[in-house]
């Protein structure tokens, strides 16, 4: 069994991470504000979820767009 993420905003409404599949950028941003962007591009979002032991170790969550709507989503420890 594989943990899974959760994601709040400010004001503290709660979305999972099966949850972010088919909604659009601007929706889920506020729910990814605290996390640190690492690649912005059209088609791929990459979001820095963990560091662990000084940054050399991430988990990062992985964004494929089309047209601005999350079609598929990776979470992987590098």
């Amino acid at each position: 069994m594989t943990k899974k993420y959760y994601f709040q905003d400010k004001s503290q409404n709660i979305i999972s991470e099966d949850q972010l599949i088919g909604k659009k950028m601007d929706d889920i941003e506020p729910f990814l504000f605290d996390y640190q962007l690492q690649k912005l591009h059209t088609i791929e979002r990459i979001y820095i979820l963990k560091k662990t032991f000084f940054g050399i170790f991430k988990t990062r969550l992985y964004l494929y767009l089309s047209e601005d709507i999350v079609y598929n989503y990776a979470i992987q420890k590098t």
